[in-house]
């Protein structure tokens, strides 16, 4: 199991060809959540961390971010960062805060009902990183 400090180390990934977000949540088995985006956007890399000053600190255009965090802060991250979706884990459907600021940013939002270690795993291999 990773500890936190290792998590950070090993969760990036990039890919060889960009993904569609929806693609990438049909290959782990994730739904995308209705009002959030149409899951169009291409995704070029992933990071997985559950600490915001992480996913700032790591995220950049294109990424897909994986967290178990629910607040409407990580959509501003979003818009900031110019992400084009969110991943949430272990089965946790977003609030309405967070639907909204997502909508309004044009982030897709995925949730996944594995946990943060294995949605990262599962993405990896879809992506063949």
């Amino acid at each position: 199991m990773f500890t936190i400090g290792t998590l950070v180390a090993a969760v990036c990934a990039a890919t060889d060809t960009d993904m569609k977000l929806k693609e990438l949540a049909h290959g782990i088995e994730a739904r995308l959540h209705p009002g959030s985006g149409n899951g169009d956007s291409e995704i070029a890399r992933i990071y997985a961390g559950d600490t915001m000053s992480g996913l700032i600190a790591h995220a950049a255009a294109g990424t897909l971010i994986v967290t178990s965090l629910n607040n409407a802060q990580l959509a501003r991250i979003a818009e900031l960062m110019d992400l084009p979706g969110i991943c949430l884990v272990n089965g946790v459907s977003p609030g309405p805060e967070l639907t909204e600021a997502a909508r309004a940013a044009g982030t897709s939002i995925i949730v996944s009902a594995a946990g943060l270690e294995a949605t990262h795993r599962a993405l990896q291999k879809v992506l063949g990183a």
